[in-house]
């Protein structure tokens, strides 16, 4: 395999892992460290949600993180804010740029409302999976962002998922602004545009900065 930015870790490897297509994951990060989200083919999204680890009451609020950010499109630079205005996470690396904080999650709820196809894997589903250990459960999951998909907002307010802009090899880092529990769904929509009808892995790694 080629080896990309992605790879260049500038500090210490606490995980390295593959997500596999329609896979999920959740991982404790410590203040200052950080967690690495890579697309490794291109055009694949990951919804991904994060809570104070010290009280799982808190967690990431879509409407604060808008609001207090000014500004709908990530960046780096952009903190995501909890439901009690903490600072959870910050943008710190991106080579994307293309991300989502409108769309939240999937559910086997709203692909039947949407599609008409009942039973649906979905990242709803995926993050109770993943965040079971932690004693969460589905009406526990709040809403979330999407990494590496692609939402443009159209000039009469209205908006669309389209196909990702990302490529092989990009990557984007959320450095901890206090002790988190993260979660993230190898997005398994296939009944839009989000992952370009292709299901693909995922590579996360958490790492203490040197």
């Amino acid at each position: 395999m080629m080896s990309t930015d992605a790879d260049k870790i500038p500090g210490e490897i606490i995980e390295d892992r593959i997500i596999e297509p329609s896979g999920h994951c959740a991982r404790e990060v410590r203040e200052g460290e950080v967690f690495r989200i890579v697309d490794i083919e291109g055009q694949q999204v990951m919804d991904f949600l994060a809570f104070n680890l010290n009280d799982l009451d808190e967690r990431l609020s879509p409407e604060n993180t808008l609001n207090l950010n000014k500004q709908i499109y990530p960046k780096v630079g952009y903190t995501l804010f909890s439901d009690k205005a903490g600072k959870l996470m910050t943008i710190v690396a991106d080579t994307c740029g293309t991300h989502d904080m409108l769309a939240g999650a999937c559910s086997r709820y709203t692909n039947e409302y949407r599609y008409d196809v009942p039973g649906t894997a979905n990242c709803r589903d995926n993050f109770v999976a993943a965040l079971e250990p932690w004693g969460l459960a589905w009406k526990d999951i709040p809403y979330n962002m999407n990494v590496f998909m692609n939402c443009p907002i159209q000039a009469d307010g209205t908006f669309s998922i389209e196909t990702p802009k990302s490529r092989a090899g990009d990557y984007i880092d959320f450095r901890a602004d206090m002790d988190v529990l993260v979660a993230g769904s190898n997005c398994p929509q296939v009944l839009n545009p989000c992952n370009s009808g292709n299901l693909k892995p995922l590579r996360v790694v958490h790492y203490r900065p040197g």
